[in-house]
């Protein structure tokens, strides 16, 4: 059976969790979630996931740079993964940022952290379908 696994490193939990059963009960899917960076390597080598949601974390600093610097770790683990960012759309230098790397290849797609659930989980389809 092909391995279907959607990593998901979101600093929000709850967030995580409500994504983790929308995905799990609209498809084959299976998911996995992590709440910070530290462990993303790690869990992509051993789960290989085929798509990574990751969160631009708000706070001080450069999270985009943070992000994308975990999108290419995943990348390194788990050769093909796609990788949606989840960034904040009040952000303009990190929305360019994001742009950018979208133009560049670096991730597949990003949304903004006001989508809705079923958005999210139609856009998992589209880039990983069941």
């Amino acid at each position: 059976m092909d391995n279907k696994t959607v990593l998901l490193v979101l600093c929000r939990r709850v967030i995580a969790e409500l994504l983790a059963e929308a995905i799990h009960t609209r498809s084959d899917l299976e998911t996995c979630a992590l709440y910070e960076f530290k462990q993303v390597k790690n869990m992509a080598l051993v789960k290989k996931p085929k798509l990574a949601l990751v969160e631009v974390p708000e706070r001080h600093g450069n999270p985009v740079d943070d992000a994308l610097a975990v999108c290419r770790e995943i990348k390194e683990a788990s050769p093909g993964c796609k990788i949606i960012l989840i960034c904040p759309e009040n952000d303009t230098e990190g929305v360019e940022t994001t742009s950018q790397a979208l133009r560049d290849g670096k991730i597949d797609d990003f949304m903004f952290y006001d989508l809705s659930v079923d958005y999210l989980v139609a856009k998992v389809g589209t880039l990983l379908p069941a």
